[in-house]
């Protein structure tokens, strides 16, 4: 089987919050252990989220409030106080600024010295908690053109393209009851909707099955991705991620709020009193197997800890001899990928192999 995981990217504008490290870990379990019962890649382009309006106005901000800023000297949590005071200081960028970045980044991949610090911290802490990267560094060129994409869906009748007289673009799932999408606006900017696609797209006829991973409070659009991707002849899941409230509260991060539970944060308070090995599997545990897939309660750092302390005790029995693939494939999907929520729960009440604590949580 040829499978194709494609995460929502994540914009390199503020600290990993619990939700994006929930985000992750799944994405980890998912591609480690698929990949002994698939032939799996990974669709991850930077590009896509600095491409996003969020982004590019960040970016137009700081170039204009903060143009002598060292930002290869700040941390996650200073560029992401930057991040929270432009959402409340500012509008979004100007057309023409916007377009200058977007030429930029388009041509050259270019990235702003803030994200590119971000992407810094970022890779450190998640080679730390054990995660492969999915492509935080890996620029490439998007494998079509916005043109070119559109130009593909509007022979298929699913775009409406009203560019020529100084409207939007829209993607058009009324076919399957999918309301109007606008994912070019009026001023020529391109979403994250389809500029995902601009990657995806190219690649159905190599794959056999293709997976979205996205988090839940945006499902709409990716129940339109799901449709469009399936149009084209090969079957499409979602793996929809609940987000996780700190102190009771579910807000966007560019309103901040994320003191104390970064992961930076976290870590260091972590293995301050487990080992490295311990952290790794208990941050699993805890994100995968005890919160779930859905929003569920809110971080809870006693019960984050204990499943640390029951991680360093799995780690020191003795385990099954069953061959990794045919563990891991019992907990697989009906689409052939492996569910991170079952398997990571599978190591509570048994003994797994050893090898797929090391090759997958570790």
């Amino acid at each position: 089987m040829r499978l194709l995981i494609a995460p929502v990217t994540i914009t390199p504008t503020k600290p990993l919050t619990p939700t994006h490290i929930k985000g992750f870990l799944w994405v980890d379990v998912l591609r480690k252990a698929s990949r002994l019962v698939a032939d799996v890649t990974c669709v991850w382009n930077p590009r896509t989220a600095n491409l996003t309006g969020q982004s590019i106005g960040f970016w137009d901000y700081l170039d204009r409030v903060h143009p002598h800023a060292e930002f290869s000297e700040l941390d996650e949590l200073q560029i992401g106080n930057l991040y929270v005071a432009y959402h409340v200081e500012t509008s979004s960028s100007t057309f023409d600024a916007a377009g200058s970045y977007r030429e930029r980044i388009e041509t050259s991949g270019w990235v702003h010295p803030a994200t590119a610090r971000m992407v810094e911290l970022w890779s450190r802490q998640l080679d730390e908690l054990g995660v492969e990267d999915p492509g935080l560094r890996a620029d490439h060129p998007h494998r079509w053109s916005v043109d070119e994409l559109i130009n593909t869906l509007v022979a298929e009748k699913l775009c409406l393209d009203h560019r020529g007289i100084g409207g939007p673009v829209y993607l058009d799932g009324t076919r399957w009851g999918v309301p109007l999408r606008i994912v070019v606006g009026s001023d020529g900017h391109p979403n994250y909707v389809i500029t995902a696609l601009r990657d995806i797209l190219p690649l159905v006829d190599s794959h056999d099955h293709v997976l979205l991973v996205h988090d839940d409070d945006i499902s709409p659009d990716f129940i339109l991705l799901q449709k469009i991707i399936g149009y084209f002849g090969i079957t499409v899941s979602r793996l929809p991620l609940g987000r996780v409230p700190v102190a009771g509260q579910t807000v966007s991060s560019r309103r901040g709020g994320w003191a104390g539970s970064t992961l930076g944060e976290l870590s260091v308070a972590a293995l301050a009193s487990v080992d490295l090995d311990a952290y790794r599997l208990g941050m699993r545990v805890y994100f995968t197997a005890m919160l779930g897939r859905s929003a569920g309660p809110s971080l809870d750092r006693t019960m984050l800890y204990r499943a640390m302390t029951r991680s360093q005790k799995l780690l020191t029995t003795e385990h099954d001899a069953v061959d990794p693939a045919e563990y891991v494939r019992r907990h697989a999907s009906k689409f052939g990928w492996v569910d991170p929520y079952r398997l990571t729960s599978s190591l509570l009440g048994g003994t797994p192999p050893a090898r797929v604590l090391t090759n997958i949580f570790l």
